[in-house]
């Protein structure tokens, strides 16, 4: 599914635009800071209603700037918007509002490949279980009133405890926090069994390594049993009263990532970490394919500038005929397909007399400046 067109008011340092895109490879160049990152962002927050920032709704909001409104149409005449005015934000999907945002989630495939994306490999596990929730929550959107409903139990709960309240008061929110937990963990384990043997087999391909993508569950069974979560709960009833925390549950799940037995987040090379985060990114498009049956729209931030030539040449090989591309980067495209630099007090970053400086690319179909955050049409390419 492609993104046909988006037009952004409001958002970040944008200019009022109407944004065309084309079906396959888009473009976007210019200066650091001109806005590149902030369409991509835009396009993610039209699609699944929130920023890849994990930013809150008035951050987006221009300088000045009183709302914002994002809307956009797919390539079958789909549409949505998201109008937020620092009191509300509303969500229309087809000029319908939508209460929740389980109902107006997903409604466009994203896939977004990061800098970023390392922190999924050497950050702390919270990261990892976003990452899966998110995931999951694009393949099945009721995921999201389940994930939402265990985690407000587990708050009332970790109040329970740090009030030191009764056992009586504790056992009611224990048994929600076992039903509630099961129905996550469940979930959770089903996607990591496909998403992370994908992941696996991508990272292998591209570090010529075999790399080991495990789901650690913080329930600890596999199915998960409600009699062995109550008994582990009970087991570590005491400590939790010291701290008053709840210390099993899939709130501690994880994902391990391993080289020959060996930890990647404490002991892999950086571009290890790298690879496997962009592994992770391309097993999570698989897994959108395999649900929804339809190609998503990929978003990448400047990811070659990071990768030598075989392994940035592997990457775009990989998403290259599996959707609609949107990658965004300082250098604008030659005609042989590599990224370029503009060489110093010659012409403007819009002019083609340019130098090769960095890994080759697929050639260019759409392409787009951006500056002081005006979007401009360079060339409208071919497809």
């Amino acid at each position: 599914m492609a993104l046909k067109s988006i037009t952004v008011r409001g958002f970040r340092n944008l200019a009022p635009a109407t944004v065309e895109l084309g079906p396959g490879r888009n473009y976007l160049f210019g200066p650091n800071g001109a806005g590149k990152t902030n369409l991509l962002e835009a396009i993610h927050y039209l699609a699944i209603g929130r920023s890849f920032r994990r930013c809150v709704d008035s951050e987006l909001l221009g300088f000045g700037q009183d709302a914002l409104i994002v809307s956009g149409q797919d390539e079958s005449g789909a549409g949505a918007e998201i109008r937020f005015d620092r009191r509300e934000k509303r969500l229309l999907a087809n000029g319908i509002p939508q209460a929740r945002l389980s109902d107006y989630f997903g409604w466009l495939p994203v896939v977004t490949l990061l800098l970023e994306d390392i922190e999924l490999v050497r950050g702390g596990p919270g990261v990892r279980r976003q990452f899966l929730d998110i995931a999951i929550a694009k393949t099945d959107r009721s995921y999201i009133g389940i994930a939402t409903e265990y985690r407000r139990v587990l708050l009332q709960r970790n109040r329970l405890l740090e009030t030191r309240a009764g056992e009586d008061q504790l056992a009611a929110w224990t048994e929600e926090l076992v039903r509630t937990g099961i129905a996550v963990a469940e979930r959770r384990r089903t996607a990591a069994a496909q998403l992370l043997g994908m992941a696996g087999d991508y990272c292998g391909r591209l570090t010529h390594a075999p790399v080991r993508f495990e789901y650690r569950s913080g329930v600890g069974t596999n199915p998960v049993s409600p009699d062995r979560f109550r008994q582990r709960l009970a087991e570590s009833f005491q400590r939790e009263r010291q701290l008053g925390s709840t210390l099993v549950g899939p709130h501690r799940d994880d994902v391990r990532i391993t080289r020959d037995d060996k930890d990647l987040r404490r002991f892999g090379s950086v571009g290890e970490q790298r690879l496997a985060g962009i592994a992770l990114r391309l097993a999570e498009a698989d897994l959108l394919l395999a649900s929804a049956r339809t190609n998503p729209v990929f978003l990448l931030d400047e990811i070659a500038s990071e990768l030598d030539e075989e392994r940035g040449r592997q990457v775009f090989d990989l998403i290259a005929g599996r959707g609609q591309m949107v990658y965004a980067a300082a250098r604008r495209l030659d005609e042989s397909g590599g990224s370029q630099g503009t060489r110093p007090n010659r012409r403007s970053a819009l002019d083609s007399d340019t130098v090769r400086d960095g890994p080759p690319l697929p050639s260019p179909a759409r392409e787009f400046h951006i500056e002081t955050g005006t979007v401009t049409l360079v060339s409208a390419g071919s497809e």
